[in-house]
């Protein structure tokens, strides 16, 4: 089978939940930055409100990068506009709701930004609710495209991917595989796959070459390591590009950054007093 071509990043890098080490993830200043970081592609997290209207989030709770409490699930797209996505980051963010898809995808046509849209069902969802995100998802998608190659869908579900690569039939689709073992629950997709992002941490040099080498062999990405030693033996290996925190680090022209760690500002934030 042909698979659906992707444009690669300049620099080969994509900018890891907008680049997040640099603005409060998966928000439109986070988007709007990402040209600054060197690159033009960034990787963002789409999950459904309650009333089935996809936004950016990365966790299925509003608890760690916003104001609001309790699972996105719970509220509807409406309830968003009194919620801050940004100021939990502190360092100059300012504030904003979480980000719909369709606000991102205009920001990213605006800009000439490529989307990674790694589609996010609830936990232990089954069939119908893969369908509705994909469908909501497509829904956007359809209303505002980006230029060929300059979107992609990924998802660590494999019933994602495959009504993905369905109701999306232009877009390159691919899975997420966060450990050794999901190559073999993902074998199926794997196949038919444009594309296939491995975690760093847990996929090597000799796991890339073995996909690259099949017969029309998938794009492979991968995330999970900051490390510019390892990335390039990870692309020397056949990866094409890198999902990255930060990728202006990676380029060697670091930008300033908080001195907290991102990871530090979300746990204080998620147990922080909130009104």
């Amino acid at each position: 089978m042909a698979r659906r071509p992707v444009l690669l990043p300049r620099g080969r890098l994509i900018a890891h939940r907008g680049g997040g080490a640099h603005a409060p993830e998966n928000t439109l200043q986070a988007l709007a930055g990402v040209p600054m970081l060197g690159t033009d592609w960034a990787e963002v997290d789409v999950r459904l409100t309650g009333c089935g209207t996809p936004v950016l989030l990365h966790d299925p709770d509003l608890d760690a990068t916003t104001s609001g409490r309790g699972p996105l699930a719970a509220v509807a797209a409406a309830d968003l506009a009194r919620m801050d996505a940004a100021l939990w980051f502190g360092a100059g963010a300012v504030a904003e709701p979480p980000a719909t898809l369709a606000r991102a995808l205009a920001l990213a046509a605006r800009i000439g930004l490529g989307l990674n849209l790694e589609l996010k069902p609830p936990a232990e969802a089954g069939e119908d609710a893969a369908l509705g995100l994909v469908t909501a998802v497509a829904r956007v998608i359809e209303a505002a495209p980006l230029p060929p190659g300059r979107l992609v869908v990924t998802s660590t579900s494999a019933a994602v991917v495959s009504l993905a690569a369905r109701l999306l039939p232009t877009l390159p689709v691919g899975p997420v595989l966060r450990r050794p073992a999901d190559a073999a629950t993902m074998a199926g997709v794997i196949t038919t796959a444009d594309l296939v992002v491995m975690n760093a941490r847990r996929f090597g040099p000799r796991a890339i070459r073995a996909l690259r080498s099949r017969a029309d062999p998938p794009l492979v990405l991968v995330y999970g390591t900051d490390s510019r030693r390892r990335l390039r033996r990870l692309i020397r290996a056949g990866a094409a590009a890198a999902i990255v925190d930060a990728p202006d680090r990676i380029l060697g022209a670091p930008l300033p950054t908080p001195l907290l760690p991102v990871w530090l500002r979300r746990l204080r934030n998620r147990w922080s007093g909130k009104g």
